[in-house]
């Protein structure tokens, strides 16, 4: 392991991170939403419109489908694994803090 350098450490605010979590949890959700309905307009664009044209455009609404998909279950993806970081930090900060909590009242002269 490498001694301590001084170069500037980086904070990280648990709170702004889990907020950013949150956000990209929700737009995951909105994503596979509008997967959705890019799906049942591409059905109906290809009735819709008839020969190359309601292909193309199905396969369009389609395609967008599967973007839609892809950039939300990533973002599910991302927002899972900004929860799980905050919560193990919190978990690490707690359990460092009761340690210490424990070490002081072990000294002599600390309270039991």
């Amino acid at each position: 392991m490498s001694p301590p350098t001084d170069s500037p450490a980086i904070t990280v605010r648990l709170d702004a991170v889990d907020a950013l979590a949150a956000e990209l949890s929700s737009l995951a959700g909105e994503l596979a939403d509008e997967a959705a309905l890019c799906r049942s307009a591409a059905g109906s664009l290809h009735s819709a419109l008839s020969g190359d044209e309601g292909w193309s455009a199905g396969s369009a609404a389609t395609t967008w489908a599967a973007l839609a998909e892809v950039v939300g279950a990533r973002s599910g993806a991302v927002a899972g694994t900004l929860a799980s970081a905050v919560a193990a930090y919190r978990a690490a900060d707690v359990a460092l803090t009761e340690r210490i909590a424990f070490a002081r009242s072990e000294k002599p002269g600390g309270s039991r």
